[in-house]
């Protein structure tokens, strides 16, 4: 009944749709509150979506965020569709009546508070900063919905996918996000160079210029774009002459890098593979 006059009405203030809401997360069933296994998961972020649709907790997951349907962000963009999608609202969420919201550890700092004010569990997961992390975000979202043992099955199946490190080929490689955003030190793409046996550059995140690329390019330049991308003015800076003819330039998936996936080991691991192809040569 509560919801549907939430819906319908449009006479209530946000202080009383919020009273609404808190009254019905006191009526909802006891396993709302289980600390142990969660019946009904909301995932309001695009790589926590990543992480629990890899888990694959059936039924249980009540929605993922609109982003995890994005073929170009997205690698279960296709086990999405199947699934309901929600706004990162309070509305939204609670509409859902969860009893574990999935967030990263960045944003939605005020609605995270309502939501836990309300009752309602909320896990912040981090995003992966390294290849290690992703096998260790993975193993803790896995306990905390009662899927260790899946878990444990992704991180063997990562481990499986990236393969040993390569060695150091004395060759260095930058990868470009769109508007030349160089990935650096701490963040993930950094980490998988270092797997491939490639020097990164920059120690920070930063903006670079086509004359700071064309004075010192790297040897070889990894373009996060996908080949058939919908042209973009930050993009265009991607088919810039002094970017194409400085370095061997390769394009790599956006989903690789904006989260930690099987992807991100696929991705890494044929990297290591070239490198090592070509020092042998």
């Amino acid at each position: 009944m509560w919801k549907r006059r939430l819906r319908s009405s449009g006479t209530y203030t946000r202080s009383a749709r919020i009273a609404l809401l808190a009254g019905a997360v006191l009526a909802a069933p006891a396993f709302a509150f289980a600390a142990d296994e969660p019946q009904r998961i909301v995932s309001i972020n695009l790589c926590t979506d990543q992480v629990v649709l890899a888990l694959d907790p059936g039924d249980r997951l009540a929605a993922v965020s609109y982003l995890a349907r994005d073929p170009d962000l997205s690698t279960f963009w296709r086990e999405a569709e199947h699934v309901p999608i929600t706004q990162a609202s309070l509305e939204g969420i609670m509409t859902l009546e969860p009893d574990l919201v999935i967030a990263g550890s960045f944003g939605h700092s005020r609605l995270l508070g309502h939501v836990e004010r309300l009752g309602v569990d909320v896990l912040r997961v981090p995003d992966a900063a390294s290849l290690a992390d992703i096998r260790q975000t993975y193993l803790d979202v896995g306990e905390r919905l009662g899927l260790y043992d899946r878990a444990a099955e992704l991180v063997a199946q990562f481990d499986d996918i990236l393969g040993t490190a390569a060695p150091s080929m004395q060759r260095d490689a930058w990868i470009l996000s769109p508007g030349l955003l160089v990935h650096g030190d701490g963040m993930l793409g950094s980490s998988i160079l270092t797997h491939a046996g490639l020097a990164s550059a920059p120690a920070r995140q930063t903006y670079l210029s086509l004359e700071t690329l064309a004075m010192a390019p790297p040897d070889l330049l990894l373009i996060s774009e996908r080949e058939d991308a919908a042209p973009s003015r930050a993009g265009l800076l991607f088919a810039h002459p002094a970017l194409q003819g400085a370095s061997h330039v390769q394009r790599i998936p956006p989903s690789a890098l904006i989260c930690g996936t099987l992807e991100t080991a696929q991705f890494a691991a044929r990297l290591a593979a070239q490198g090592v192809g070509e020092a042998a040569r």
